[in-house]
């Protein structure tokens, strides 16, 4: 079994986890085949997906942004088997932007099921929830909006939570908008973007892309994935906009 050598309730930053567990810098499932773990973030700060904690379990949106998800595909089949497939996964929940607060190990305590919630575009859609809770259980802190005592205490007051996040959301986006009573004549530096990271593990997975159709990744050059399809031979492809996009899907 990994130890990242992390104390329950410790604060990451996001290159922290990359350093740490070997992993990509992107996403809210991260599989690294080099630590033999997945690495899952339930964040609250993008009010894309709808996590809640009903009785002490959290009940997880699975991966893909738009259009129904699938249980088989890339890390969704990942976490579905972590009972059985050797895979430690480790949780961390975002409640302020860009701190990763480290949850511990979890385990999957029920059955998946799928649910109705909007995707990145607004349209209604399937998406799979994972049941996990964390192992040993802990109190590390939680968005108190999305905590329910029980199924019950959900049903009766959880109904509109993401719509009362989701103004919640706006408000913040609209305050930080508004103009201060005095603009400082400062020219502020601009933060250079994080790099993107690419594992060196997904070399020989399987993938499809969406024009290209099936192929093997075979190479990975800074930020680019090199992958060689049944149909039309090698081609050099950007990572972040292959997975940003939907282009490319793990098989």
């Amino acid at each position: 079994m990994f130890d990242p050598g992390l104390k329950i309730g410790e604060t990451l930053k996001n290159s922290d986890i990359v350093e740490k567990f070997k992993c990509g810098n992107m996403g809210g499932m991260r599989r690294s085949k080099t630590t033999d773990t997945l690495v899952i973030v339930s964040d609250y700060t993008k009010g894309i997906y709808h996590d809640k904690w009903i009785g002490g379990v959290l009940h997880y949106t699975g991966m893909g942004k738009n259009g129904d998800q699938d249980i088989n595909w890339a890390q969704n089949a990942t976490l579905a088997g972590c009972g059985h497939n050797g895979v430690d996964v480790h949780l961390f929940e975002v409640i302020d932007e860009g701190e990763y607060v480290y949850c511990g190990l979890i385990e999957l305590v029920d059955e998946p099921y799928t649910e109705t919630q909007p995707g990145e575009d607004g349209n209604p859609r399937k998406v799979w929830i994972f049941p996990i809770r964390p192992v040993p259980d802990n109190d590390v802190k939680k968005p108190p909006m999305f905590v329910f005592k029980d199924m019950e205490d959900f049903k009766n007051r959880g109904g509109d939570v993401d719509a009362q996040y989701m103004k919640v959301l706006a408000e913040k986006k609209r305050k930080g908008k508004s103009k201060p009573a005095y603009v400082p004549h400062v020219i502020p530096k601009p933060q250079p973007k994080p790099p993107v990271v690419v594992s060196a593990d997904i070399v020989g997975s399987k993938v499809k892309h969406k024009s290209f159709g099936p192929g093997v990744i075979t190479a990975i050059e800074g930020t680019n994935i090199v992958a060689n399809f049944d149909k039309v031979g090698e081609k050099k492809l950007g990572y972040e906009v292959c997975m940003k996009n939907n282009l490319l899907q793990f098989i």
